[in-house]
């Protein structure tokens, strides 16, 4: 709470409760040759505080603490959702082009065949058999134009 000025206790609380030799270092080494213990602890944030610790000539605990806590890089995971969907997106959007044109040569090879077969065909084209025209002559064999 010193330190980092983390924790719950109260600034006042901290002062009073903690009464040994506090010194803050840039980095804290694990040194078994000066006789220090090493400690090292995680918080809530997944961040790592670090220190050693020994005791003095009179017994006192003496405590070397790094400055700065160690935080793991942050995960942006709306920028990786909204990567995640761009890429589906994408590749989507990619099948779907190369779909439509693997279909759009078939079809143009088809139709060349079709019309390949038209041009070559036997058969009449003239009249359909099966077509009745909608207008029709009809003669009264009983009427005379002449007849009044």
């Amino acid at each position: 709470c010193l330190v980092y000025k983390t924790g719950s206790l109260t600034p006042e609380e901290c002062a009073a409760n903690c009464t040994f030799e506090l010194t803050v270092v840039d980095v804290v080494e694990d040194r078994e040759d000066l006789d220090e213990n090493f400690c090292a602890y995680y918080d809530e944030d997944d961040c790592r505080f670090a220190y050693v610790y020994s005791y003095d000539d009179k017994g006192k605990i003496v405590i070397k603490a790094q400055k700065e806590r160690e935080c793991p890089p942050q995960v942006y995971v709306l920028g990786i959702v909204l990567g995640v969907i761009g890429a589906i997106v994408l590749i989507g959007s990619a099948l779907l082009l190369l779909w439509k044109l693997i279909t759009t040569i078939h079809d143009r090879r088809e139709f060349i065949k079709f019309e390949k077969e038209r041009a070559l065909a036997k058969w009449d084209t003239g009249e359909n058999p099966i077509y009745k025209q909608a207008i029709s002559t009809f003669q009264n064999p009983m009427y005379s134009e002449g007849d009044l």
